[in-house]
């Protein structure tokens, strides 16, 4: 695989992260499995985003939030599932959000991307932290107990700027 063919990595980690939320705590050795094709996905993506956004902002800044909100994102979204946790999924709610606000902002201000584009990034960030927050002051989900609607939300997110990545 290319080193421009690595954001496709963000397809796979959607491809097994969707089925460990959706398998329930029942299944934890399942779940174990699935989250681990999913972490190796996630991380290629990342480090594939992380790579766009220097070119696009030298100094950083912005790389540097979506590298650190990701990392946060992964850990407290693998305790979140295998603990059937909403308590842990909230505040990784919140380091989605900062990936998808950081990245968004860094290709709006380099104008790489359409400003629509940019808005519609920091619309769905922004929707994922309030859900965040909303899962955790309600401790609700979506279904089950750890389908996690602000999940879905950055699983959208990933597959948007995976599509994005490739075609460029």
């Amino acid at each position: 695989m290319t080193r421009a063919r690595l954001p496709a990595l963000g397809y796979v980690y959607v491809a097994f992260a969707l089925p460990a939320l959706v398998v329930g705590p029942g299944h934890r050795q399942l779940q174990s499995a699935l989250l681990t094709g999913a972490l190796f996905g996630y991380l290629w993506f990342l480090t594939s985003l992380r790579a766009r956004l220097v070119r696009f902002d030298p100094d950083a800044f912005f790389a540097g939030a979506v590298v650190l909100g990701g990392a946060g994102y992964i850990a407290l979204q693998v305790v979140a599932i295998l603990g059937a946790d909403v308590l842990v999924a909230a505040p990784a709610a919140a380091c989605a959000a900062t990936t998808i606000i950081g990245s968004s902002l860094a290709a709006w201000r380099a104008r790489k991307i359409a400003k629509w584009f940019g808005q519609a990034g920091l619309a769905g960030g922004i929707a994922v932290l309030i859900v965040g927050i909303v899962e955790g002051a309600a401790d609700w989900t979506l279904a089950g107990s750890s389908i996690f609607a602000s999940s879905l939300g950055f699983m959208i997110w990933v597959l948007v700027t995976t599509t994005y990545l490739l075609r460029r």
